[in-house]
């Protein structure tokens, strides 16, 4: 059971669902006031879950040799769990997903479909083109913001937006981020990151553009807030977001070895954590 859990990173879904639920509640006017779960959104949450979890089990088993690599202490597809197995449970997790997803409504089963589909080729292709695969796993991270409009409550568009390009860019760098720490795996069977085509250097370049346009949009959510004289929110994003981006930014121009990229990782995870609490204070500004 441990194992299971390693592969389909439960910590990276427990996100996943905070995420969703903060955006059900705090996006929503009425629901700030009369906080209730409803069926669509337990339906929504519990696809997206599915699909994550899929989408981390076709990627391990995918990339088993490259695994063996960059992290050989912690391969499980092929070790404790076997590949055969590993491949039906993303099946299942899939066709779950699809049939929550129909229970809803066509459209959202169509969009898991087309989610199911792109996770499947990006484990198999799009992570060794150029920067595609990053783009993509970015924007599917965004994606699990956006679909919860499918829950039925009237969610505050500008919030939405404002968040889903948020968990874009900070998903992007750490996307980034895991192709430096993976980069020995990647480069021997092939793959074109970001490391391996522009090199390190450069790629902390990439990182310190996408971290300035991260902070310029804080600033411009702080500047409309303060405009609307919500005086004590633009203090709280730039303790609980913009600051930790700041030091992020200290700690990027001084690593450099695989160690001191994983610990960005894992920071960058924090920033994303602390985007989404900020959501709490969103009630204020009804």
């Amino acid at each position: 059971m441990m194992y299971f859990l390693q592969l389909i990173r439960w910590k990276n879904l427990c996100i996943i669902v905070v995420t969703q639920l903060f955006v059900y509640v705090f996006l929503s006017s009425d629901q700030c006031l009369n906080l209730h779960i409803s069926t669509d959104l337990i339906l929504v949450c519990a696809s997206t879950l599915l699909l994550a979890a899929a989408g981390y089990m076709i990627n391990d088993y995918s990339d088993v040799r490259i695994d063996a690599v960059n992290k050989p202490e912690k391969l499980i597809v092929g070790r404790h769990i076997s590949r055969r197995v590993v491949f039906a449970l993303h099946l299942a997790l899939n066709l779950v997903a699809v049939v929550l997803a129909l229970r809803l409504n066509h459209v959202f089963a169509i969009i898991n479909i087309a989610i199911a589909f792109i996770l499947w080729q990006y484990s198999v292709r799009f992570k060794y083109y150029f920067f595609v695969g990053n783009v993509l796993i970015a924007g599917l991270m965004a994606m699990s913001l956006l679909v919860v409009d499918f829950s039925g409550d009237t969610i505050l568009l500008l919030w939405l937006i404002y968040y889903t390009v948020f968990a874009f860019l900070t998903g992007l760098i750490r996307e980034i981020i895991k192709d430096i720490e993976d980069q020995e795996g990647d480069a021997r069977f092939g793959a074109k990151t970001l490391p391996n085509v522009l090199g390190i250097p450069k790629t902390k370049i990439v990182i310190y553009y996408l971290m300035l346009i991260t902070l310029s949009l804080l600033i411009f959510s702080c500047a409309y807030l303060f405009y609307k004289d919500y005086l004590v929110l633009p203090l709280y994003l730039m303790l609980t977001t913009a600051v930790p981006l700041a030091v992020f930014f200290q700690k990027t121009i001084s690593a450099d070895s695989k160690k001191d990229f994983g610990r960005l990782s894992s920071m960058i995870k924090l920033i994303m954590l602390a985007g989404v609490l900020s959501m709490g204070l969103r009630c204020l500004t009804f």
